[in-house]
């Protein structure tokens, strides 16, 4: 069966462990087996994570 661990997901996108951890948490997304394994669909889905909190203001046109 093929996936991706935790681990190996973050050190391919250069985040810390626990960042893709809460990431994938905050997804949603659940591993595919016992052994943690994830769907290699679920690296993009943690790559693109918005920042928390509010967007900055847009600038104003004079």
């Amino acid at each position: 069966m093929e996936g991706l661990t935790i681990a190996e997901m973050a050190e391919m996108i250069s985040i810390p462990y626990e960042t893709a951890k809460v990431r994938l948490f905050r997804a949603g997304i659940k591993p595919i087996t016992k052994d943690a394994l994830y769907d290699k669909s679920a690296l993009e889905a943690i790559r693109n994570v918005p920042g928390k909190g509010r967007p900055p203001k847009q600038a104003r046109s004079p």
